[in-house]
């Protein structure tokens, strides 16, 4: 089931790009791509089943925003929330260990999604309010190190 079918209420999503990734390498790419046609702020929301290469498309993301060292990109699983210094400021969100709608909002997110810089939410599914014209990824695993990778704008702001 992809993380578009999981969604309740989700925003109705502006047609969008299609894209195939073969390797951790290619997502990578598509991630940079993305980047350079992000306006500051901007919100890129990235959902998708563990494993689908959520952070991956992040680590693009961020080299492409002008983070010189990809290597400082990785999940903020426990910490929730990472802040990377590139052309902009980048804050890299990850819901995946958050519950309710409460534990969301105790991070803080309210204080810079969409206001500052570009946020990049892991498990963006699980966000109750979306920025309106978010930049929305779906990553569903195609077998073996391939994904399909849809990148849309969501066009209303809650859910």
């Amino acid at each position: 089931m992809s993380a578009r079918s999981r969604r309740i209420n989700a925003p109705k999503p502006r047609s969008g790009r299609r894209m195939i990734s073969r390797s951790a390498e290619e997502t990578q790419k598509i991630g940079f791509q993305i980047a350079r046609q992000l306006r500051v702020p901007s919100v890129v929301l990235l959902c998708g089943a563990l494993g689908t290469g959520k952070t991956t498309l992040a680590r693009g993301i961020a080299l492409g925003m002008g983070v010189e060292d990809g290597s400082l990109i990785s999940s903020p699983s426990f910490t929730l929330i990472n802040i990377y210094a590139g052309r902009c400021r980048i804050f890299h969100v990850d819901l995946y260990r958050l519950e309710s709608e409460r534990d969301i909002r105790s991070t803080g997110l309210d204080e810079f999604l969409g206001l500052n810089g570009v946020t990049i939410v892991e498990w963006g599914e699980r966000l109750p309010a979306w920025p309106d014209d978010a930049v929305v990824v779906d990553l569903e695993d195609a077998g073996g190190d391939t994904r399909i990778i849809e990148i849309s704008k969501c066009e209303r702001k809650t859910r």
